[in-house]
């Protein structure tokens, strides 16, 4: 199993007091067994982003595998996964899949039914939009042209306001 390697479009040297911009792209195959991979991969690359490199390791991690369980892209198939960091402190992850499974009988498009996670905090499954909409700033998908799907996690630098002395 090979995976691409990283490619960083990232030229510009750092202003002092402010992190690196980032660029990176992965076409990574789809299993879920990767987590692990892409996880040091958005660590490593978000090294200057400390104020949000657990949340984005975390989204980009849950996207993958949402992907992977939930796509073709998880039958032999591929992820997408971009990555961009300005120096503003503003973060964007992109998980592309292949779109849905066919059904084999048909050859239409399954699409799952939207289901609600359980009430039992012990069960498994069911909250990765949930806590994708909890830690990004914002995020959506849209529908590719070759009819995958594109989901999109924005992560904003936390706002400070200055203290105001008495």
């Amino acid at each position: 199993m090979s995976t691409t390697p990283d490619t960083d479009a990232s030229t510009s040297r750092p202003s002092p007091g402010h992190p690196c911009p980032v660029s990176k792209f992965w076409e990574l195959p789809g299993d879920t067994a990767l987590c692990p991979d892409l996880r040091r991969r958005v660590r490593t690359s978000l090294a200057g982003f400390t104020h949000l490199v657990d949340d984005a390791e975390l989204v980009a991690c849950e996207l993958f595998a949402n992907a992977c369980r939930h796509t073709r892209s998880g039958q032999e198939g591929t992820v997408s996964v971009s990555l961009s960091a300005l120096r503003t402190g503003l973060v964007l992850i992109t998980v592309t899949d292949q779109g849905p499974h066919t059904d084999p009988h048909t050859g239409l498009p399954h699409i799952p039914h939207t289901r609600r996670p359980s009430t039992d905090p012990l069960t498994p499954g069911g909250r990765g939009l949930l806590l994708v909409a909890s830690l990004a700033t914002h995020w959506g998908h849209w529908t590719t042209e070759a009819g995958g799907t594109t989901v999109w996690a924005v992560f904003a630098p936390p706002t400070t306001t200055p203290t105001q002395l008495p």
